[in-house]
């Protein structure tokens, strides 16, 4: 998936017919004129920094992960994290799926149940042609089970079961049973079904609410104690096996509750618990800088993914008005953070500029008195959640801490 050539049709990059293998040989730099802005970038040594923690985190606790692909779409990204020790890849629809099968993914956790035709077809057809393809899917319902096992019979006929997870949620939340019995109920489903395997139970806990931060946290830790009461009644009513089970939670903000539950804190048996946190290896400005567990770390994480934008106006005193909007940079968690100025090739802190509102195309920066910020400046913003900035660009360059272009990605969505 690398055969692409660089054209206008990759936003920001020359158009040069430069070969997608070859980007990282020309010289270019991000900053110094040879791209049109605004652009995105990748931070290289952030990257690695960030792969490096949580592959270290994984085998200190002795914990697989299969990350959240969604938060990236890259092949190119998953491969260095599967390059990483990753155990496989978490995806949340069949659509997904197909990137990354295609690309030579072999073991995908899709983190939602499947139920429509197409996507069973698709599943089976794979399945066929790759018998040592492994993908897991998640039920939380005796109809979803159903959907599956019907499937199961018409077009799996001298496969391995497909390896099924009960989904766990809880009130209010999206997918997953509601409670013991129904979870219970469910097992025994899949259980009884040709063609299915229970292998182990699913959730997750990074969308609980709470007032704060402290409050999250306890809810999700509470979320993860009646799961783990799921799992034990599963185990004790023989629907699931003691020894080597899989647990999957653990988004980015609270999967060392996760392992503190079901590796620190469990006495059932061993069983195999698969974290799905995407997000950790960009990091971020905002959302996760204020909730990952890995803040505090020595070392620390750091946020991989930026956009830097020209100062088109200074229509007013204390107003500047950026070159990039909502089409650009991430709004949904926070608005993008100033992060840093740079002008005739020297960069410097963005202390006291604010993003105060944008729009499609443009961000309205609160400007101090004693700022000097000028039109054609550029100011990178650093941002919150780094899944609704990557949707927005397909083709993504990699740069050094100095902003030369070593690399470029390809997202997929």
């Amino acid at each position: 998936m690398t055969d692409d050539t660089v054209t206008w049709r990759y936003r920001a990059f020359p158009d040069l017919g430069v070969s997608l293998t070859e980007v990282g040989a020309q010289g270019w730099h991000l900053l110094d004129g040879d791209f049109h802005l605004p652009v995105v970038a990748l931070r290289a040594t952030a990257l690695e920094r960030n792969l490096e923690l949580m592959r270290d985190y994984c085998a200190r606790h002795d914990v697989l992960i299969a990350p959240h692909a969604k938060t990236t779409m890259s092949p190119a990204l998953v491969e260095r994290q599967l390059a990483g020790g990753a155990w496989g890849i978490t995806v949340a629809n069949v659509q997904q799926a197909r990137i990354f099968i295609a690309a030579g993914v072999r073991r995908l956790l899709i983190a939602n149940p499947v139920v429509g035709p197409a996507d069973l077809a698709y599943l089976a057809a794979r399945r066929r042609a790759d018998p040592d393809l492994d993908v897991l899917l998640l039920v939380d319902s005796v109809e979803a089970v159903s959907v599956l096992a019907d499937r199961a019979r018409d077009d799996s006929a001298g496969l391995r079961p497909q390896p099924v997870l009960v989904e766990l949620g809880y009130a209010g939340g999206r997918g997953g049973v509601r409670s013991i019995d129904d979870g219970v109920r469910v097992a025994r489903a899949v259980g009884d079904a040709d063609g299915l395997e229970l292998v182990g139970v699913a959730g997750f806990e990074g969308l609980v609410p709470g007032a704060d931060l402290v409050e999250r946290r306890r809810n999700a830790a509470e979320f993860l104690e009646w799961s783990a009461s799921v799992v034990s009644e599963l185990v004790d009513r023989g629907l699931l096996s003691a020894q080597g089970a899989l647990v999957s939670f653990g988004g980015s903000s609270y999967f060392d509750l996760v392992v503190a539950r079901f590796r620190e804190a469990w006495s059932g048996g061993r069983v195999e618990v698969v974290l799905r946190s995407g997000c950790y290896l960009t990091h971020d400005h905002g959302l996760y800088e204020r909730t990952s567990p890995f803040v505090g770390h020595d070392p620390a994480p750091l946020p991989a993914l930026e956009v830097w934008a020209e100062v088109l106006s200074r229509p007013e005193p204390g107003l500047a008005i950026l070159g990039a909007g909502r089409r650009d940079v991430s709004t949904d968690a926070d608005l993008p953070q100033p992060c840093a100025i740079r002008r005739d090739g020297r960069t410097w802190p963005a202390e006291g500029l604010q993003v105060t509102a944008v729009n499609d195309q443009h961000a309205m920066v609160s400007v101090p008195e004693d700022v000097s910020l000028e039109v054609g400046d550029l100011v990178c913003l650093g941002i919150s959640h780094p899944c609704t900035t990557f949707d927005k660009w397909r083709l993504i360059p990699v740069v050094t801490d100095t902003y030369e272009v070593i690399d470029a990605v390809r997202t997929y969505f």
